[in-house]
Formats: structure tokens, sequence, C-alpha cells
């Protein structure tokens, strides 16, 4: 397996696919795998601020916490502390999700995450356009 290169394209087209999978879940799946989309979600927001980092020439953290890289971001970027509520949102979606067979997430809060997630998306698309090819 190739090693995916720390690059804007490598983060952002992986942040493309993510954020396409939840929306497909939703579109053709009943009932709807709310963990599954809300993992996807989290994983698409993670991966634009990692792409943003690596814009902003700052090497990506090994973490999911959205905060600590929008802060990281924020450093060289101040207007993305706008993206903090939706950053705080989201990383409660992070990896437990995907492991814990007990969790239930509502569809609201599926659809909350979500919302956050474009929110992240359509910010940073406004702020740092080279981010989307």
């Amino acid at each position: 397996m190739a090693k995916q290169t720390n690059s804007i394209e490598g983060w952002c087209g992986l942040a493309e696919r993510d954020l396409s999978v939840a929306e497909h879940l939703i579109a053709t799946m009943f009932p709807l795998p709310t963990q599954i989309i809300t993992f996807h979600c989290q994983q698409a927001a993670e991966k634009y601020l990692k792409g943003a980092l690596v814009f902003l020439k700052e090497e990506p953290p090994y973490t999911h916490d959205l905060a600590e890289l929008r802060k990281l971001a924020e450093k060289h970027h101040p207007s993305l502390v706008s993206i903090s509520y939706s950053c705080s949102i989201i990383t409660q979606f992070s990896v437990q999700p995907r492991y814990d067979w007990g969790l239930d997430i509502s569809e609201a809060d599926m659809r909350l995450v979500l919302a956050h997630t474009k929110t992240i998306k359509d910010f940073l698309a406004k702020e740092i356009p080279e981010l989307f090819f």
C-alpha cells in the first residue's frame, strides 16, 4: 500500500470522500446508520483541518481533537476562531462512535454533526480557497 503524502490534496481529497460517503448513506440507507455517518462527518472535518494545517505550513499532529487542530491553524489564520463551536460539537463524535456498539446516536444528533461539518468546510472554502481543487 502506497503511503499517503502529507499534502493539501491528500487531506482534502480524503475529506471530500468521507463527506460524500456520509451523504450517500443518508440518501440510500434505512434505517440510517447514524454512528457510521457521524464518524465519517468527524473524519471529514478532521481531514479538512489537517489540510488547512499543511497549507499553513504546520505539521498536522496525530489527534482526532478538532479544537486542537483549529487552535494550531488559528495561530496563522485568526479567523478560524469562528468555527470553534462546530469543532467542539463534532469532536464528541470522533472515534467512540466507531467502536461503541452500545452508543445510540439520534438522527437529530447525526444531522447536527453533518451541518457543523459543512459549516467547517464552507468556512474553510471561503477563508482558504486553495484547499479546494
